[in-house]
């Protein structure tokens, strides 16, 4: 399941559109909640192609049940079993991503975390600099389209800003992004109390996709 030309479509996908990042996961293990209406090929309203497929099934096709895993092994299967594997394609570049699904209060969401990319066309020196950190997205159904929200982080600095909201947080690199480094059940209670909150600009539109199934009519 390895993924080519990673860094080249999160540099047009995730980090161009300034959606917040953090280290810890947004979930917690007693929220995860699979979903079998995310699973399929689609296309989206920025000219992007997406597969969503099970996790289980993806690791099933590519492990022999005959050879015995390792413990890091096995711990990889029970942490992601519930999630999907997903691959994003856009202008013949593609990335994966694993997307594990929570629910915060009856609002569903999908942690992201790239899955894996091959360094071997990138300065090596470079590639260690990288960091597979977790953005969250909001999925909300409308008969057969799915829309993604992403958390903005533009909207988080806002709140900061304005003493509306209190979160361990850095600020990191040259562009001084945000990256979140509180723990996941921080995230999480987060989550909660955002999900319910009114104040304005709460998505970002540049931070919304669009699916629909990729063999729908126009």
């Amino acid at each position: 399941m390895k993924s080519r030309h990673l860094i080249a479509i999160l540099s047009i996908f995730l980090f161009s559109s300034c959606i917040v990042k953090s280290i810890q996961p947004f979930y917690v293990s007693q929220a995860l909640e699979y979903n079998v209406a995310l699973k399929g090929e689609w296309t989206d309203n920025k000219k992007g192609a997406w597969e969503i497929i099970s996790f289980k099934e993806v690791w099933e096709k590519d492990n022999d049940p005959n050879v015995s895993l390792s413990k890091e092994d096995k711990d990889a299967y029970n942490r992601y079993k519930e999630g999907y594997f997903v691959k994003y394609t856009k202008k013949e570049t593609e990335a994966s991503f694993i997307a594990m699904p929570f629910k915060v209060n009856d609002h569903i969401f999908l942690d992201f975390t790239p899955f894996e990319y091959d360094s071997d066309e990138l300065n090596g020196l470079l590639g260690q600099h990288l960091l597979k950190t977790h953005s969250v997205a909001q999925v909300n159904f409308n008969n057969d389209e799915i829309t993604l929200k992403w958390l903005s982080e533009k909207a988080i600095k806002s709140l900061i800003k304005n003493n509306r909201l209190r979160i361990k947080h850095e600020k990191i690199g040259i562009d001084q992004d945000l990256v979140l480094t509180a723990s996941s059940q921080e995230l999480y209670q987060f989550l909660e109390k955002f999900t319910v909150s009114d104040f304005e600009e709460k998505w970002d539109n540049d931070d919304i996709y669009k699916l629909r199934p990729a063999d729908a009519k126009p």
